[in-house]
């Protein structure tokens, strides 16, 4: 069976592993610093990116583009899941 979703989760995956790596994993000490509430904040950032280029019917706005603005919010969806799961019994 075909599952065009795979292009998609691989390139995020292989995108959110070579972020980690590079800026060490910043986003759980912000969780680990700040709490949960760091996640609503950046995902609130990304929403309100990507109200603005559809308000402004634009698809990209200086080096951000919607196809990257989306990616992003996927990512720090997926940062947040994995960092629940790691801290469940905390």
């Amino acid at each position: 069976m075909d599952n065009k979703f795979l292009e998609y989760t691989d390139y995020l995956a292989n995108v959110l592993q070579q972020k980690n790596l590079a800026y060490d994993d910043s986003f759980s000490k912000s969780l680990d610093e700040d709490g949960l509430l760091v996640l609503k904040i950046r995902l609130g950032d990304k929403f309100n990116r990507v109200s603005s280029l559809i308000k402004k019917n634009e698809l990209k706005e200086n080096d951000e583009s919607l196809e990257d603005t989306l990616l992003d919010m996927a990512g720090y969806a997926i940062l947040g899941l994995k960092y629940l799961k790691e801290h469940k019994n905390e």
